[in-house]
Protein backbone atom coordinates (compact mmCIF):
# COMPACT_ATOMS: atom_id res chain seq x y z
CA UNK A 1 0.00 0.00 0.00
CA UNK A 2 2.76 2.45 0.94
CA UNK A 3 4.63 1.59 -2.26
CA UNK A 4 1.55 2.44 -4.35
CA UNK A 5 0.97 5.70 -2.49
CA UNK A 6 4.62 6.65 -2.91
CA UNK A 7 4.56 5.92 -6.62
CA UNK A 8 1.33 7.83 -7.07
CA UNK A 9 2.68 10.85 -5.22
CA UNK A 10 5.80 10.80 -7.33
CA UNK A 11 3.78 10.59 -10.53
CA UNK A 12 1.66 13.57 -9.52
CA UNK A 13 4.69 15.63 -8.56
CA UNK A 14 6.41 14.77 -11.82
CA UNK A 15 3.39 15.87 -13.82
CA UNK A 16 3.14 19.10 -11.88
CA UNK A 17 6.82 19.85 -12.30
CA UNK A 18 6.61 18.80 -15.98
CA UNK A 19 10.07 19.38 -17.50
CA UNK A 20 11.81 20.70 -14.39
CA UNK A 21 14.59 18.35 -15.40
CA UNK A 22 15.41 17.19 -18.87
CA UNK A 23 18.38 15.97 -20.77
CA UNK A 24 19.80 18.77 -22.77
CA UNK A 25 19.72 18.55 -26.53
CA UNK A 26 22.57 16.83 -28.32
CA UNK A 27 25.26 15.03 -26.34
CA UNK A 28 25.13 17.05 -23.11
CA UNK A 29 22.47 15.46 -20.88
CA UNK A 30 21.77 16.60 -17.33
CA UNK A 31 22.77 13.11 -16.22
CA UNK A 32 25.93 11.13 -16.74
CA UNK A 33 27.02 7.52 -16.35
CA UNK A 34 30.34 6.89 -14.65
CA UNK A 35 32.10 3.56 -14.47
CA UNK A 36 33.46 2.94 -10.99
CA UNK A 37 36.25 0.50 -10.13
CA UNK A 38 35.72 -2.76 -11.97
CA UNK A 39 36.51 -6.27 -10.75
CA UNK A 40 37.12 -9.60 -12.44
CA UNK A 41 33.55 -10.08 -13.69
CA UNK A 42 31.60 -7.09 -12.45
CA UNK A 43 31.26 -3.40 -13.09
CA UNK A 44 29.75 -0.85 -10.70
CA UNK A 45 28.13 2.14 -12.40
CA UNK A 46 27.31 5.49 -10.85
CA UNK A 47 24.48 7.69 -12.15
CA UNK A 48 25.19 11.37 -11.53
CA UNK A 49 23.65 14.72 -12.25
CA UNK A 50 25.81 17.18 -14.12
CA UNK A 51 27.40 20.12 -12.31
CA UNK A 52 25.03 22.70 -13.77
CA UNK A 53 21.88 20.70 -13.09
CA UNK A 54 19.34 21.90 -10.53
CA UNK A 55 17.05 18.97 -9.84
CA UNK A 56 13.84 18.81 -7.91
CA UNK A 57 11.40 16.28 -9.36
CA UNK A 58 12.21 13.71 -12.01
CA UNK A 59 12.47 10.09 -13.07
CA UNK A 60 15.21 8.28 -14.93
CA UNK A 61 15.20 4.82 -16.46
CA UNK A 62 18.36 2.80 -16.99
CA UNK A 63 18.08 -0.10 -19.42
CA UNK A 64 20.69 -2.80 -19.95
CA UNK A 65 21.04 -5.96 -22.12
CA UNK A 66 20.18 -9.42 -20.83
CA UNK A 67 23.85 -10.42 -21.11
CA UNK A 68 24.44 -8.25 -18.04
CA UNK A 69 23.20 -9.40 -14.65
CA UNK A 70 22.11 -6.77 -12.14
CA UNK A 71 23.79 -7.70 -8.86
CA UNK A 72 22.64 -4.76 -6.76
CA UNK A 73 21.04 -1.33 -7.03
CA UNK A 74 21.49 1.30 -4.35
CA UNK A 75 19.89 4.72 -4.20
CA UNK A 76 22.51 7.17 -2.94
CA UNK A 77 20.40 10.32 -3.05
CA UNK A 78 19.77 11.14 0.64
CA UNK A 79 16.19 10.12 1.36
CA UNK A 80 15.84 12.63 4.18
CA UNK A 81 16.02 15.41 1.62
CA UNK A 82 12.91 14.24 -0.26
CA UNK A 83 11.00 11.24 -1.58
CA UNK A 84 12.64 8.56 -3.70
CA UNK A 85 11.43 5.39 -5.37
CA UNK A 86 13.77 2.71 -6.77
CA UNK A 87 12.25 -0.07 -8.87
CA UNK A 88 14.21 -3.03 -10.26
CA UNK A 89 11.27 -5.41 -10.68
CA UNK A 90 11.32 -5.32 -14.49
CA UNK A 91 14.11 -7.33 -16.13
CA UNK A 92 16.63 -5.19 -17.94
CA UNK A 93 15.37 -1.99 -16.36
CA UNK A 94 16.15 0.16 -13.33
CA UNK A 95 13.71 2.98 -12.67
CA UNK A 96 14.45 5.72 -10.16
CA UNK A 97 12.22 8.67 -9.31
CA UNK A 98 12.46 11.44 -6.76
CA UNK A 99 10.52 14.48 -5.66
CA UNK A 100 11.06 17.49 -3.41
CA UNK A 101 14.81 17.01 -3.56
CA UNK A 102 16.83 20.18 -4.01
CA UNK A 103 19.93 18.66 -5.61
CA UNK A 104 22.42 21.25 -6.81
CA UNK A 105 25.56 20.56 -8.80
CA UNK A 106 26.96 17.08 -9.42
CA UNK A 107 25.08 14.60 -7.25
CA UNK A 108 25.24 10.82 -7.21
CA UNK A 109 21.78 9.31 -7.58
CA UNK A 110 22.41 5.59 -7.96
CA UNK A 111 25.09 2.93 -7.81
CA UNK A 112 24.32 -0.11 -9.93
CA UNK A 113 26.50 -3.21 -9.92
CA UNK A 114 26.42 -5.56 -12.89
CA UNK A 115 28.07 -8.89 -13.62
CA UNK A 116 29.35 -9.68 -17.07
CA UNK A 117 32.42 -11.01 -18.86
CA UNK A 118 35.87 -9.45 -19.02
CA UNK A 119 36.57 -7.79 -22.35
CA UNK A 120 32.94 -7.63 -23.46
CA UNK A 121 31.16 -4.38 -24.29
CA UNK A 122 27.55 -3.81 -23.20
CA UNK A 123 25.32 -1.02 -24.57
CA UNK A 124 23.17 0.69 -21.92
CA UNK A 125 20.73 3.58 -22.14
CA UNK A 126 19.81 6.26 -19.62
CA UNK A 127 16.53 8.00 -20.41
CA UNK A 128 13.88 10.40 -19.13
CA UNK A 129 10.62 8.80 -20.30
CA UNK A 130 8.44 11.82 -19.54
CA UNK A 131 10.60 14.05 -21.73
CA UNK A 132 11.53 11.49 -24.34
CA UNK A 133 15.26 12.16 -24.00
CA UNK A 134 17.95 9.49 -23.76
CA UNK A 135 21.66 8.92 -23.93
CA UNK A 136 23.56 5.70 -24.44
CA UNK A 137 27.04 4.44 -23.62
CA UNK A 138 28.95 1.17 -23.83
CA UNK A 139 30.05 -0.40 -20.57
CA UNK A 140 33.14 -2.58 -20.64
CA UNK A 141 34.68 -4.84 -18.05
CA UNK A 142 38.41 -4.51 -18.72
CA UNK A 143 41.07 -7.09 -18.09
CA UNK A 144 43.26 -6.24 -15.12
CA UNK A 145 46.32 -8.01 -16.51
CA UNK A 146 47.27 -7.81 -20.15
CA UNK A 147 48.93 -11.23 -19.96
CA UNK A 148 45.86 -12.91 -18.43
CA UNK A 149 43.07 -12.37 -20.96
CA UNK A 150 42.30 -15.81 -22.31
CA UNK A 151 39.43 -17.20 -20.23
CA UNK A 152 40.08 -20.69 -21.61
CA UNK A 153 43.42 -20.90 -19.79
CA UNK A 154 43.32 -23.00 -16.65
CA UNK A 155 44.87 -20.22 -14.61
CA UNK A 156 42.50 -17.42 -15.71
CA UNK A 157 39.96 -17.78 -12.90
CA UNK A 158 42.36 -18.54 -10.00
CA UNK A 159 44.61 -15.61 -10.87
CA UNK A 160 41.74 -13.15 -10.82
CA UNK A 161 40.32 -14.78 -7.69
CA UNK A 162 43.51 -14.31 -5.69
CA UNK A 163 43.86 -10.81 -7.08
CA UNK A 164 40.32 -9.89 -6.08
CA UNK A 165 40.94 -11.35 -2.63
CA UNK A 166 43.97 -9.09 -2.23
CA UNK A 167 46.36 -12.03 -1.90
CA UNK A 168 48.49 -11.64 -5.02
CA UNK A 169 49.24 -8.57 -7.08
CA UNK A 170 50.87 -8.13 -10.45
CA UNK A 171 54.55 -7.61 -11.14
CA UNK A 172 54.10 -4.14 -12.62
CA UNK A 173 53.16 -2.70 -16.02
CA UNK A 174 49.75 -4.44 -15.83
CA UNK A 175 51.42 -7.86 -15.89
CA UNK A 176 50.77 -10.83 -13.63
CA UNK A 177 53.49 -13.03 -15.13
CA UNK A 178 51.62 -16.33 -14.67
CA UNK A 179 54.54 -18.45 -15.87
CA UNK A 180 57.17 -16.67 -13.84
CA UNK A 181 58.66 -18.70 -11.00
CA UNK A 182 57.32 -17.85 -7.55
CA UNK A 183 59.89 -16.85 -4.95
CA UNK A 184 59.92 -17.48 -1.23
CA UNK A 185 59.31 -13.85 -0.27
CA UNK A 186 56.12 -13.71 -2.33
CA UNK A 187 54.62 -16.82 -0.78
CA UNK A 188 55.22 -15.76 2.81
CA UNK A 189 53.74 -12.38 1.94
CA UNK A 190 50.61 -14.05 0.55
CA UNK A 191 50.22 -16.20 3.67
CA UNK A 192 50.79 -13.13 5.83
CA UNK A 193 47.93 -11.38 4.01
CA UNK A 194 45.73 -14.44 4.47
CA UNK A 195 46.42 -14.18 8.20
CA UNK A 196 45.17 -10.59 8.18
CA UNK A 197 48.60 -8.92 8.14
CA UNK A 198 48.92 -8.84 11.95
CA UNK A 199 51.32 -6.44 13.60
CA UNK A 200 54.77 -7.92 14.19
CA UNK A 201 57.54 -7.01 16.53
CA UNK A 202 61.20 -7.79 16.27
CA UNK A 203 63.45 -8.24 13.29
CA UNK A 204 66.87 -9.46 12.35
CA UNK A 205 65.92 -13.11 12.04
CA UNK A 206 67.77 -13.40 8.76
CA UNK A 207 70.82 -11.53 7.54
CA UNK A 208 69.55 -11.43 3.96
CA UNK A 209 66.18 -9.83 4.80
CA UNK A 210 66.48 -6.01 4.78
CA UNK A 211 64.84 -4.02 7.55
CA UNK A 212 62.43 -2.09 5.35
CA UNK A 213 61.64 -4.36 2.43
CA UNK A 214 58.10 -5.07 1.18
CA UNK A 215 58.40 -8.60 2.56
CA UNK A 216 60.19 -7.89 5.87
CA UNK A 217 57.14 -8.02 8.12
CA UNK A 218 55.82 -11.11 6.35
CA UNK A 219 59.10 -13.00 6.77
CA UNK A 220 59.32 -11.94 10.42
CA UNK A 221 55.75 -13.10 11.05
CA UNK A 222 56.39 -16.40 9.26
CA UNK A 223 59.56 -17.05 11.24
CA UNK A 224 57.95 -16.17 14.58
CA UNK A 225 54.99 -18.45 13.93
CA UNK A 226 56.87 -21.38 12.43
CA UNK A 227 55.28 -20.96 9.00
CA UNK A 228 58.62 -20.63 7.22
CA UNK A 229 62.20 -21.42 8.11
CA UNK A 230 65.52 -20.44 6.65
CA UNK A 231 68.42 -22.48 5.32
CA UNK A 232 70.62 -22.03 8.37
CA UNK A 233 73.34 -19.53 9.16
CA UNK A 234 70.84 -16.67 9.06
CA UNK A 235 69.85 -17.22 5.42
CA UNK A 236 66.24 -17.02 4.28
CA UNK A 237 66.86 -16.53 0.54
CA UNK A 238 63.75 -14.39 -0.15
CA UNK A 239 64.39 -14.20 -3.88
CA UNK A 240 65.04 -17.89 -4.38
CA UNK A 241 62.57 -19.82 -6.50
CA UNK A 242 60.36 -21.82 -4.18
CA UNK A 243 60.06 -25.56 -4.68
CA UNK A 244 56.74 -27.35 -4.71
CA UNK A 245 57.48 -29.12 -1.45
CA UNK A 246 58.55 -25.86 0.21
CA UNK A 247 55.36 -24.19 -0.94
CA UNK A 248 53.15 -27.00 0.30
CA UNK A 249 54.98 -27.14 3.62
CA UNK A 250 54.48 -23.42 4.24
CA UNK A 251 50.78 -23.72 3.38
CA UNK A 252 50.48 -26.74 5.69
CA UNK A 253 52.13 -24.91 8.58
CA UNK A 254 49.86 -21.94 7.92
CA UNK A 255 46.84 -24.26 8.16
CA UNK A 256 48.13 -25.66 11.43
CA UNK A 257 48.66 -22.15 12.80
CA UNK A 258 45.22 -20.93 11.79
CA UNK A 259 43.37 -24.00 13.00
CA UNK A 260 45.54 -24.93 15.95
CA UNK A 261 45.28 -28.47 14.67
CA UNK A 262 47.32 -31.42 13.59
CA UNK A 263 46.68 -33.34 10.39
CA UNK A 264 44.67 -36.52 10.42
CA UNK A 265 46.40 -39.65 9.11
CA UNK A 266 46.89 -39.20 5.39
CA UNK A 267 47.11 -41.50 2.43
CA UNK A 268 50.59 -42.30 1.21
CA UNK A 269 52.24 -41.02 -1.95
CA UNK A 270 52.82 -44.40 -3.53
CA UNK A 271 50.84 -43.42 -6.61
CA UNK A 272 53.72 -41.16 -7.62
CA UNK A 273 56.87 -42.72 -9.06
CA UNK A 274 59.01 -39.94 -7.61
CA UNK A 275 57.54 -40.01 -4.12
CA UNK A 276 60.96 -40.97 -2.75
CA UNK A 277 62.18 -37.49 -3.73
CA UNK A 278 59.91 -35.86 -1.14
CA UNK A 279 62.09 -34.66 1.74
CA UNK A 280 61.38 -36.10 5.18
CA UNK A 281 60.53 -32.63 6.50
CA UNK A 282 57.94 -32.17 3.73
CA UNK A 283 56.34 -35.62 3.64
CA UNK A 284 53.53 -34.96 6.12
CA UNK A 285 52.68 -31.67 4.43
CA UNK A 286 52.79 -33.18 0.96
CA UNK A 287 50.54 -36.12 1.82
CA UNK A 288 48.13 -33.73 3.55
CA UNK A 289 48.04 -31.49 0.49
CA UNK A 290 47.56 -34.36 -1.96
CA UNK A 291 44.83 -35.96 0.15
CA UNK A 292 43.05 -32.63 0.60
CA UNK A 293 43.16 -31.87 -3.11
CA UNK A 294 45.22 -28.75 -2.60
CA UNK A 295 47.98 -29.90 -4.93
CA UNK A 296 48.06 -32.34 -7.78
CA UNK A 297 50.92 -34.03 -9.52
CA UNK A 298 52.49 -32.65 -12.66
CA UNK A 299 51.03 -35.83 -14.13
CA UNK A 300 49.24 -38.86 -12.74
CA UNK A 301 52.55 -40.38 -11.65
CA UNK A 302 54.90 -37.41 -11.21
CA UNK A 303 54.71 -35.18 -8.14
CA UNK A 304 57.91 -33.21 -8.80
CA UNK A 305 58.45 -32.13 -5.18
CA UNK A 306 61.79 -30.50 -5.97
CA UNK A 307 60.48 -28.69 -9.02
CA UNK A 308 59.74 -24.99 -8.86
CA UNK A 309 56.27 -23.47 -8.83
CA UNK A 310 54.96 -20.74 -11.08
CA UNK A 311 52.87 -17.81 -9.94
CA UNK A 312 49.87 -19.30 -11.71
CA UNK A 313 50.33 -22.63 -9.93
CA UNK A 314 50.55 -20.82 -6.60
CA UNK A 315 47.31 -18.99 -7.37
CA UNK A 316 45.57 -22.31 -8.07
CA UNK A 317 46.87 -23.83 -4.85
CA UNK A 318 45.64 -20.86 -2.83
CA UNK A 319 42.20 -21.16 -4.40
CA UNK A 320 42.18 -24.90 -3.73
CA UNK A 321 43.12 -24.25 -0.13
CA UNK A 322 40.26 -21.84 0.38
CA UNK A 323 37.80 -24.19 -1.29
CA UNK A 324 38.54 -27.33 0.70
CA UNK A 325 39.55 -26.00 4.11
Amino acid sequence: MFKKLLSSLLAVLLLLSCCTVAMAAGDTPDFQIKTLETTIDSIPVGIYTCEDAALKNSRIVFTYPEALTLVSAEATLPEEEGITDLDTSKAGTVSFAWASVEAQGETQLLVLKFRGTCGNSYPVVLSLPEQGDATGVNLQIPYRFIDVQDASKWYFAPIYQVYEAGLMNGVGQDLFAPNKTLNRATLVTVLYRMAGSPAVQGSGYFSDVPANSWYTEAVTWAAQNGVAKGYGQGIFAPGRAITRQEMVTMVFRFWQLQNQATAEPQTDLSAFRDQDQVADWAREAMTWAVTSGIIQGMSAEILAPKGTATRAQAAQILVNYQLVL
